[in-house]
């Protein structure tokens, strides 16, 4: 039995971004925390091999449209694809329905959505900053910024039209840069011999490169030498309240005893609060969006006199691949690691380097072909030809036996494209809180959310550090209950027959 201590208690369950950064910001409240996790180590799943970009300059919400959904249905070429597995599943359909009734499917709305993830990317890419430096994490920050590369005039303008249409022109002006094909090669040389073949680029100038996992293992052993319980490889199995306490039966037959839970479990916390039985929860219709990825060590390349095989993180904009050089860790400052990341597939339920699809492997390899051949080395084109090594998937980057480290993270996708934060109900009368539903976003938004969320948890349970989170203004439009079925009819009407 994990009982609470004279300081109110809450359980936090996942230990990604999300937990870690909500326990974080709930210690810094007065309140002691436990974070359980199914995973035998912190941020194993979405959070483990993600694209490592906090993207403060990207805020626009994913938007499709029933021909698009057909196209993506029909091929693997894009970026996006939708599997038969995703159009059988009645979680889709649950999905689906309020993303086309309540997502953002005007103009309107894609731009009163985009304001919203702005201030949340603002603020949130800020006290992630600010919590590797006030606790001194050893975490390296790449500041660089992001450059889209584009073959393809066409994509390349929808992008530019994108971000006009978002951003007011004194924003735009300092978070984007339309680049032409020489500055490209000045940004980043392994792209100079392609000149000829560019059609120009964009370089979100506030974008950072920092490794996720890097993060959640250092933010873990800074809260464990906080105070902060870890029960780690054990999954909930049950969720009872008696009085003002909530209690929480793992599988390997402990319990955790608290006066609150946060359920931060990325895109399963729906089926958990439904699997619990949380009372008075409304809907938490979450959908995975597959993202690939491969991480490979190209500390033997050469370097041409940088840091790293690449200056600063790049995409390929043509076919939205993104690779991103991973800043040097402390204990190997030597070792320089090569994330490749790419697709948003509709594809099923399954993560983690088992669940990798080899044909989209195969499609970020292709990709790479602008920047050289050579910036993934042979040994790891072989293996990436093989069985993923599955033991690589939870532990380390890149080790000995596994010179690729394939993986696949489900990023929790909501209806309308912002983040899922609130209270959802209790057990007996012990309050319990969601956050989650950061799509694409995850690593950016997870500090910001977490403030919110933390800030409604500690007030809850009486804590004495209760105080307001600069995104407080925010949080009435990621509250929960917002896809009941009689508040997705409103936001429709709204949307629909008023514009």
């Amino acid at each position: 039995l994990i009982a609470s201590m004279s300081q109110p208690h809450v359980a936090v369950v996942g230990a990604g971004l999300v937990g870690l950064t909500t326990a974080r910001d709930l210690v810094s409240r007065g309140v002691s925390v436990t974070v359980v996790d199914r995973q035998p180590e912190a941020g194993a799943e979405c959070s483990f091999a993600n694209a490592a970009l906090l993207m403060r300059s990207y805020s626009r919400p994913k938007t499709a449209t029933p021909l698009q959904l057909a196209k993506w249905a029909t091929s693997r070429s894009e970026p996006v694809h939708v599997s038969w597995r995703a159009l059988v599943d009645p979680r889709m359909t649950a999905f689906g329905l309020r993303f086309f009734l309540a997502g953002p499917q005007t103009q309107a709305a894609i731009l009163d959505t985009t304001k919203v993830t702005d201030q949340l990317c603002e603020a949130s890419v800020d006290m992630t900053l600010e919590m590797i430096r006030e606790h001194n994490l050893p975490v390296a920050v790449k500041e660089e910024g992001l450059l889209f590369f584009f073959r393809d005039p066409a994509k390349l303008q929808a992008m530019v039209e994108e971000f006009r249409e978002c951003y007011p022109k004194e924003q735009f002006d300092r978070l984007v840069k339309v680049v032409k094909p020489k500055e490209i090669a000045d940004l980043e040389p392994r792209l100079t011999s392609q000149v000829p073949h560019l059609a120009g680029g964009v370089w979100c100038i506030a974008d950072k490169t920092v490794c996720s996992h890097t993060f959640c293992t250092a933010l873990r052993e800074n809260l464990e030498q906080s105070g902060v319980r870890f029960a780690l490889g054990s999954e909930m199995t049950k969720l009872s309240g008696e009085g003002s306490k909530a209690t929480l039966a793992l599988s390997n037959g402990d319990k955790v005893v608290a006066d609150g839970v946060v359920l931060a479990a990325g895109v399963g916390t729906g089926d958990l609060l439904r699997k619990l039985q949380v009372t008075g929860a409304p809907p938490v219709p979450l959908y995975p969006m597959r993202g690939h990825s491969m991480t490979v060590d190209v500390s033997d390349l050469e370097t041409g006199g940088e840091d790293h095989v690449l200056r600063r993180s790049v995409c390929n904009g043509d076919t939205m691949t993104f690779f991103s050089p991973l800043p040097s860790t402390p204990g190997a400052p030597s070792r320089k690691l090569l994330r490749l990341a790419a697709f948003g597939d509709f594809d099923g339920w399954g993560y983690g380097p088992e669940a990798v699809r080899p044909w989209r492997l195969d499609q970020i390899l292709e990709a790479t072909e602008p920047l050289g051949a050579e910036l993934v080395p042979s040994a790891a084109r072989e293996a990436a030809k093989t069985g993923a090594v599955q033991k690589s998937g939870y532990g380390a980057l890149c080790p000995e036996e596994d010179p690729a480290t394939r993986w696949c993270g489900l990023r929790p996708m909501s209806p309308d494209g912002l983040p899922v934060v609130g209270r959802v109900g209790s057990a007996g009368s012990a309050p319990i809180f969601v956050n989650c539903g950061h799509g694409a976003l995850g690593w950016t938004l997870s500090a910001g959310t977490a403030s919110i969320v933390a800030e409604q948890a500690a007030a809850a349970v009486r804590a004495p550090g209760t105080r307001a989170s600069p995104l407080a203004p925010v949080a009435p439009r990621l509250c929960p209950s917002r896809f009941t079925w009689q508040a997705v009819a409103r936001a429709a009407s709204k949307m629909y027959l008023r514009r």
